[in-house]
C-alpha cells in the first residue's frame, strides 16, 4: 500500500469522512475538519505507523495532503 493510501485509510478512520473527501489538495483543518487533537492524533498514529517523528506542529503548517505525503516520504528517507 503506498502512503497516500495509508494515510487516505488513517483519515477515514481519524476524522470519520468519506474516502472521496480525501484528495491531495485538501486540507486538513479548512477541508476536512481537523481540529489540534485529531492533527496530534494523527501526527501519533504517522509516527507509529512508519516509526518516524511527525508532532502535531509539523501538520498544522501544511498546506495540503500531497504535502503531508510529501513529509512523510521525506521522514522516512531521512530514516
Amino acid at each position: 500500500m503506498d502512503i497516500f493510501s495509508k494515510i487516505k485509510e488513517m483519515l477515514v478512520e481519524q476524522f470519520a469522512i468519506d474516502e472521496e473527501e480525501i484528495v491531495h489538495e485538501a486540507h486538513l483543518q479548512d477541508d476536512l475538519g481537523a481540529d489540534s487533537l485529531g492533527l496530534l492524533n494523527l501526527a501519533e498514529a504517522l509516527t507509529e505507523q512508519y516509526e518516524i517523528e511527525i508532532l502535531g506542529d509539523d501538520l498544522v503548517e501544511l498546506e495540503n495532503i500531497g504535502e503531508l505525503v510529501k513529509l512523510v516520504e521525506s521522514r522516512i528517507s531521512s530514516k
